[in-house]
C-alpha cells in the first residue's frame, strides 16, 4: 500500500507508521512536511491512502503553519486524486473547517469488498488511540484486493492494475489473465480479462476500458444512450464502472458471453462476407430508422477531426480543392454509428458472431461511417493487416469507392467489395461516401508516422468518386 503522510511533526509521523504497520501487510511510506512538497507529491505520484495534517507550513523552515494550508491540500487531493481516500488529522485550530470538509465526504465501496467507506475520514490528533479502529477497515479492504493475482505478459501501470484487481475481487475472483486489446490511437486502453475463482473456475470473460474519468464517463453515457438500442447480443453487457481506488483513473467493465482470440481483422482475407453481413444485421436498429438531411462536408469532417487539429495538418494535403470541397452541401443519411469500427473493436466469437466494443465515439454521423472506417482501418490502424502493404498502388487508390478499386493485385477482393456495397446500402449516394472517406483520411494525418502518400492518393480517389456523382 502506497501511503502519503503529510505531517511536520516527526514523532507523530512515527506514531502513524507504528499503528499502520500493525494493521497493513506491506505499507510503503512517503512523508511530506509542508504544503509545497505535499502538493507536488499528490499531483505527480500514486498513493492508495493519504494522511493529512491540516496545520502545516508552506515550505521547510517556514514559520507560517496554518490549517488553511491543509484545507487547500484537501482540495488538491480531490482534484488530482479523486479516487484516493484522505484521512484528516485535525486539531482544535481546524474546527472552523470541519463542517465544510465533512460535507465533501461520501461513502463508497473503494476497493470492491462490498462495504462502503468514507472518502474523507477524520481523527483528532489528541485522540490518536482511536486511529487504529478507524483505519483498520481501509487497510483490510486494500490487503484483500492485493490478494488478487494478475497474469499479463506486459507491464501494467499501477492505476490500471489497481482497477483490475478491484474488479476481480468485486466479482469474487482471485486470479486474472489480462491481454491487451489495442485501444487504437485514443487516450484510453482496452483489455480482455479472464477471471477465475478460488477453485480455478472461469467466472468472467470481460472487457475493460480504462482511462481518464471524463473519458470513461463519456463512454458510459454513450453506451446508455445509444448502445442500449441494439440487440443484446451485439455488445457485451456493462457490469461495473469503477471510479475509486486508482487516483485519477477510472474503468468500465463489460461481460462477454465467451472468450475468443478472433477480431474483425481476422476475417479480412477469409469469410469476410459472413462477418460483414452479420455486422450489417446487428446494426439494423441504428440504420433502419435514420432520416436523410442536408449538411456540409466541413461539418462532417468536424465530427472526425476538430478545426484546430485539422488546421495543424492541412499542409500535408497535396490537393488544392479542399476548401471548395468542404464548403459543399450534400445529402446524407444521418443516424447513430459506432464511429470507430476498426477491426479490433469487433470481437468475433468462436461461432463467428461479431460483438462491438469501445464506445467512446458512438454518436450521430453519416451512416456510411462504419463500413468505410472498417474498410480503411486495414491500412491505417496500427495493427491493420495492410498497414505495410504495397497495395493499392497510387493509380489503384484513385479508383477508391468504385468497383475498379479491386484490381487483379487486390489481396482481399471479397472484403473490399463487400465493404463498398455495405456503404452503398446505408448511404444516400456517392457524395456521402466521398465525404466520409475524406473525413476519415484527413483525421489520419494527425497521427505521427501516418502514410501521407497513401492518404493523398486515396484522397484523389475520393474526389473522383464525388465528381462522378
Amino acid at each position: 500500500m502506497n501511503i502519503l503522510i503529510v505531517e511536520d511533526d516527526a514523532d507523530f509521523v512515527e506514531e502513524i507508521k507504528s499503528r499502520v504497520n500493525a494493521l497493513c501487510r506491506d505499507p510503503q511510506y512517503t512523508v511530506a512536511e509542508n504544503f509545497e512538497s505535499a502538493k507536488s507529491l499528490i499531483e505527480s505520484d500514486f498513493f492508495d491512502f493519504i494522511f493529512l495534517d491540516l496545520r502545516l507550513p508552506t515550505n521547510t523552515g517556514s514559520m507560517d503553519s496554518d490549517p488553511q494550508h491543509g484545507r487547500n491540500l484537501l482540495d488538491i487531493s480531490i482534484s488530482h486524486a479523486p479516487g484516493t481516500p484522505v484521512f484528516m488529522l485535525t486539531g482544535s485550530s481546524a474546527e472552523q473547517f470541519l463542517p465544510e470538509m465533512m460535507a465533501l465526504s461520501h461513502q463508497v465501496d473503494i476497493w470492491g469488498h462490498g462495504k462502503e467507506l468514507s472518502m474523507i475520514g477524520f481523527q483528532p490528533k489528541h485522540r490518536i488511540n482511536n486511529l487504529d479502529e478507524k483505519i483498520k477497515p481501509y487497510l483490510e479492504a486494500f490487503d484483500s484486493v492485493c490478494e488478487v493475482e494478475i497474469n499479463a505478459n506486459f507491464e501494467l501501470d499501477i492505476a490500471t492494475s489497481r482497477l483490475i484487481r478491484i474488479f476481480v475481487a468485486s466479482a469474487g475472483g482471485v486470479y486474472c489473465n489480462v491481454s491487451r486489446i489495442s485501444g487504437g490511437l485514443s487516450d484510453a486502453s482496452v483489455y480482455k480479462l479472464q477471471v477465475n475463482d478460488g477453485a480455478g473456475v472461469r467466472i468472467h470473460n470481460s472487457i475493460a476500458k480504462i482511462g481518464l474519468p471524463s473519458n470513461i464517463q463519456d463512454e458510459v453515457e454513450r453506451h446508455d444512450r445509444f448502445i442500449s438500442r441494439l440487440e443484446p447480443h451485439a455488445t457485451p453487457r456493462k457490469v461495473a464502472m469503477l471510479v475509486y481506488g486508482a487516483k485519477k483513473t477510472s474503468g468500465v467493465f463489460y461481460s462477454l458471453a465467451a472468450a475468443s482470440e478472433l477480431n474483425g481483422f481476422s476475417f479480412v482475407e477469409q469469410n469476410s462476407i459472413a462477418i460483414i453481413d452479420r455486422l450489417k444485421s446487428i446494426l439494423l436498429r441504428w440504420t433502419d430508422s435514420a432520416p436523410q438531411c442536408r449538411t456540409t462536408i466541413r461539418d462532417i469532417r468536424r465530427s472526425f477531426i476538430d478545426e484546430e487539429s485539422f488546421q495543424s495538418v492541412a499542409g500535408l494535403i497535396e490537393h488544392d480543392w479542399v476548401e471548395r470541397f468542404e464548403a459543399t452541401s450534400i445529402q446524407v443519411k444521418w443516424g447513430c454509428v459506432h464511429g470507430d469500427l476498426h477491426g479490433l473493436n469487433v470481437l468475433v466469437s468462436p461461432d463467428q458472431i461479431p460483438v462491438l466494443i469501445d464506445y467512446g465515439d458512438v454518436g450521430e454521423r453519416p451512416l456510411s461511417t462504419d463500413p468505410i472506417t472498417y474498410e480503411l482501418s486495414v491500412f491505417f490502424h496500427p495493427e491493420g493487416p495492410y498497414q505495410q502493404s504495397d497495395w493499392p498502388s497510387d493509380n489503384t487508390a484513385r479508383n477508391w469507392g468504385k468497383p475498379d478499386f479491386v484490381d487483379t493485385e487486390c489481396p482481399s477482393p471479397d472484403f473490399f467489395n463487400n465493404c463498398r456495397t455495405w456503404a452503398e446500402a446505408v448511404s444516400v449516394g456517392k457524395r456521402e461516401r466521398a465525404a466520409v472517406a475524406y473525413s476519415y483520411l484527413v483525421r489520419q494525418l494527425k497521427y505521427p508516422g501516418c502514410d501521407t502518400r497513401r492518404i493523398n492518393a486515396l484522397l484523389d480517389g475520393v474526389k473522383r468518386l464525388f465528381d462522378s456523382a
